[in-house]
């Protein structure tokens, strides 16, 4: 493996990472500091709004990457979503 190779990957693995990180932050957010009986309505919505983002962003700049991210964001922000608010 070569050093474009290499470069290639770490550049996917940081946006799929910093898109993990954003969902975790907001997902944080929603669970301990905004308090309230609707926080899995809010953060839902935020799950939603970051695949979306994410889906247009792999039109337009890095195609693997950020659907990669979308798939991702939406299969664990979803199940964790409703694990974390239901119990």
């Amino acid at each position: 493996m070569d050093n474009s190779d290499r470069s290639w990957n770490s550049r996917k693995i940081f946006v799929v990472a910093i898109n993990m990180a954003v969902m975790i932050a907001y997902t944080l957010y929603t669970r301990y500091v905004e308090s309230g009986e609707l926080n899995i309505i809010l953060n839902a919505f935020f799950v939603g709004i970051h695949a979306v983002l994410c889906l247009i962003l792999a039109i337009f700049v890095w195609r693997k990457e950020f659907l990669l991210s979308a798939l991702l964001v939406l299969l664990i922000g979803f199940s964790t979503c409703w694990v974390i608010f239901t119990h």
